[in-house]
């Protein structure tokens, strides 16, 4: 089954930027997230992800600077996650969110996460994108 969504995992200086989901949204209200959401007709993935990745924080960043990596969920589930490496932090948020963060690695269990961000927090480290 094809992707139906894009993500797209910041960094900025080993600091992984996650959104805080507004207290009107749908699902998972007031938990962080990583930027993304669901194509648009005809849309490809990486598309998609600069779309989204513009539409919630105002970042413009190129095609070819989105690396594809692969996170496989325990529940026999797999996508397509891009990462990009950023030379700044300014982030304008959108009406879907209320806050963000830049956050290292030793700091993300004291904030609460979208099911599956653990998951690929670890496959992003594990591919040496964040220590």
């Amino acid at each position: 089954m094809p992707q139906k969504s894009a993500t797209v995992a910041c960094i900025y200086n080993n600091k992984l930027l996650l959104l805080r989901r507004g207290p009107t949204a749908k699902w998972k209200a007031g938990m962080y997230c990583l930027p993304g959401g669901k194509l648009e007709s005809g849309e490809t993935l990486k598309d998609g992800g600069l779309r989204e990745l513009f539409e919630e924080t105002g970042i413009v960043t190129y095609r070819d600077s989105l690396t594809p990596v692969t996170i496989n969920y325990e529940v026999g589930y797999s996508k397509i996650v891009f990462v990009t490496n950023l030379d700044h932090t300014t982030v304008t948020l959108n009406w879907e969110h209320d806050d963000y963060i830049w956050i290292g690695t030793d700091q993300i269990a004291a904030y609460p996460l979208v099911p599956g961000l653990p998951t690929t927090i670890k496959t992003l480290m594990g591919h040496g994108y964040l220590r």
